[in-house]
């Protein structure tokens, strides 16, 4: 029930955006023109960086773009990211935002980004023993921050090809240093809401 409500969660942020960006863009035309609005979905592998743990996920995500500084695009982002399984070790879910620089070479635009937010984790086969071995998680639940990268490549005015890379902070007492580093390597697809000048020249 929960993987299904955070999916349904993650849907509806997504319709949201795109619905207020054409509403957005019906009520102010000219400031439509410096605004674009695009979602994404990918499938991921996960390297939960706990005991060579790895999963496979699911991430979506919503971006607000506006027009370019110094060449360079800025975009607010929030994403999340639900476990389809929780592989030999855990599976490591979060919703996540910050911001995105991406720069624009023809139908390339290679970007960058820092986001921060709340994750969790949950384990296989019983839980996991703590670091002294006195008990055993089942879940946990902490900050998230990190970074990453990728490029979106242009298929038509609208459709993108995404490849992305995450590295996350996840705050969890079931390490020693109360970290764990997880690696969330992604392919997908994304649409771009675009309303104006600015959806032409990207």
């Amino acid at each position: 029930m929960q993987r299904n409500g955070y999916l349904l969660s993650l849907l509806i942020l997504g319709l949201a955006a795109g619905n207020s960006g054409r509403a957005f863009a019906q009520a102010t035309p000219t400031a439509s023109e410096a605004l674009q609005i695009s979602g994404f979905g990918t499938v991921d592998t996960v390297y939960t960086g706990l005991a060579l743990g790895k999963n496979a996920s699911f991430t979506a995500g919503v971006d607000a773009t506006i027009r370019p500084f110094y060449g360079l695009y800025p975009s607010l982002e929030v994403r999340g990211t639900i476990p389809w399984d929780h592989g030999s070790i855990d599976g490591q879910k979060n919703v996540v935002g910050g911001l995105v620089l991406s720069k624009h070479i023809r139908r390339y635009q290679p970007y960058g980004d820092i986001e921060g937010g709340r994750g969790e984790l949950t384990f296989s086969h019983g839980g996991y023993l703590s670091p002294d071995g006195a008990f055993r998680y089942v879940q946990t639940a902490g900050g998230v921050i990190g970074g990453g990268g990728g490029a979106n490549i242009l298929i038509t005015d609208r459709f993108f090809f995404k490849a992305d890379f995450q590295f996350q902070r996840y705050s969890t007492p079931v390490s020693a240093s109360n970290s764990v580093y997880g690696k969330e390597f992604g392919v997908g697809l994304g649409y771009r809401f675009g309303f104006g000048g600015l959806a032409r020249r990207r």
